[in-house]
């Protein structure tokens, strides 16, 4: 079948070092046999699971000096967690007889072509080690879908952030266009297409190549108060107004490169678009999908914690199913459904509003007291000597003090004062 160049905006991936077969399903058309696809996830942390709980990662046998024999995790730090991972065993759930053959390799820390720490695509990783690797770009080879989110290391921008965290705003800003700069003239957006390119050539005719931006993990305005207060006295709003600028300029770029090496080579691309998987879930958010610093794990700071490996791997796996249904296409058979997204944890739920207040119920009355009875009057003073009542003491006069006088007796028949009596005569004395 021929090769047919698309660009489809998707979402991105993060994955781990392992080879594994997952029984998947496709319907096939007629008498057709159950499909195989083998699916490469190449890349760095982004792309590794770096930053998910530290038992979701990748182990190695170690024998000590003394002989024992330990489980230790591989520096590589490929989660299960990844949102490859997840976005493929979601899509495996709807064709459980297909055959998915994943070689999935990506190592934290991860460029293009840098031989430092051998981490490049190329290079053989941590060699003589028991965490030894072959060189990622092998895993590429006749695989029917690659999975690729590199790049951010080569842009430096593990540098960028520790510059932020470690100094002043006005620092930050006088750096930033020595960071921006190799992206501007071009340099990292030919090294980008000449990778896809590359990998364009070594998978197996009609497969796909999806290649992957990064999410926005921090908001454009810092919070007071947030879940992360460290980070937040480390970053200013106007740093991760940067940051994000960065972040963003460099996903635009891996969409130019995907659309150049597409048009160069004829291979069908998918660009998966991730700036807002994190939506609502930033750095400084009230449920944060990003950790902040560790300073237990210092590798996996400003990387996505669980939450964030999960609304990642939700903004993927549209993407990768697309990727999935061309490949069972150019095998005959019927595409799969799109997966239902992964539940997020019931941490992730908004907070629920504040419940109503309950009803103040109304004041219990105060009983009302029965009312005092009036004391009996006191029986009225006696005379010690006849034992009948005292005669009522006469009226005083108030400014004198004195008994009031007698009042005028009146007349009975007009009411008037009575006229004064008539005095007997005074006999006369005889001498």
């Amino acid at each position: 079948m021929a090769r047919k160049a698309a660009i489809v905006g998707g979402q991105a991936l993060s994955t781990s070092a392992l080879l594994v077969s997952l029984a998947g399903t496709a319907h096939a058309d007629g008498a057709g046999s159950p499909g195989r696809i083998k699916i490469a996830v190449i890349g760095d942390s982004y792309t590794s699971g770096e930053g998910a709980s530290a038992g979701t990662y990748r182990t190695v046998q170690v024998t000590g000096a003394d002989g024992s024999v330990t489980n230790v995790i591989d520096p590589a730090h490929q989660s299960s967690m990844a949102p490859a991972m997840q976005a493929i065993r979601q899509i495996q759930q709807q064709n459980p007889n297909v055959t998915f053959e994943i070689s999935f390799v990506p190592v934290s820390g991860a460029t293009r072509d840098s031989t430092k720490d051998n981490t490049g695509l190329y290079q053989t990783t941590r060699p003589g080690t028991e965490f030894e690797q072959r060189p990622q770009i092998d895993a590429v080879n006749g695989a029917d879908i690659v999975i690729v989110g590199i790049g951010g290391n080569d842009a430096r921008f593990g540098d960028l952030a520790r510059t932020t965290v470690t100094s002043g705003e006005s620092t930050t800003e006088a750096a930033f266009p020595g960071f921006l700069a190799p992206l501007q003239d071009g340099t990292y957006l030919n090294a980008q297409t000449a990778l896809y390119q590359d990998i364009a050539g070594r998978i197996a005719p009609g497969g796909t190549i999806v290649t992957l931006g990064y999410p926005q993990v921090l908001p454009n305005e810092v919070p007071n108060g947030s879940p992360s207060p460290v980070s937040e006295a480390l970053i200013s709003s106007r740093e991760a107004q940067l940051a994000n600028e960065f972040g963003a300029t460099i996903s635009s770029l891996n969409k130019q490169a995907t659309e150049l090496a597409a048009a160069a080579t004829g291979a069908n691309f998918l660009y998966g678009e991730l700036s807002g998987a994190l939506s609502g879930h930033e750095l400084f958010m009230p449920q944060e999908g990003v950790n902040g610093i560790e300073l237990l794990n210092l590798q996996g700071s400003y990387h996505l914690n669980d939450l964030g490996q999960i609304h990642t791997a939700n903004a993927l796996t549209p993407v990768v199913n697309q990727a999935v249904i061309h490949e069972l296409g150019t095998q005959g058979l019927v595409g799969p459904p799109a997966p239902d997204p992964i539940p997020v944890p019931v941490t992730d739920a908004p907070p629920t509003a504040n419940p109503p207040f309950a009803p103040v119920p109304d004041p219990v009355p105060d009983p009302v007291p029965d009312p005092v009875p009036d004391p009996a009057p006191e029986p009225p003073p006696t005379d010690p000597g006849t034992g009948g009542p005292l005669p009522e003491p006469p009226p005083t006069d108030p400014g004198a003090g004195e008994p009031l006088p007698e009042p005028p007796p009146t007349d009975p028949g007009t009411g008037e004062p009575a006229p004064d009596p008539v005095p007997d005569p005074v006999p006369e004395v005889c001498i």
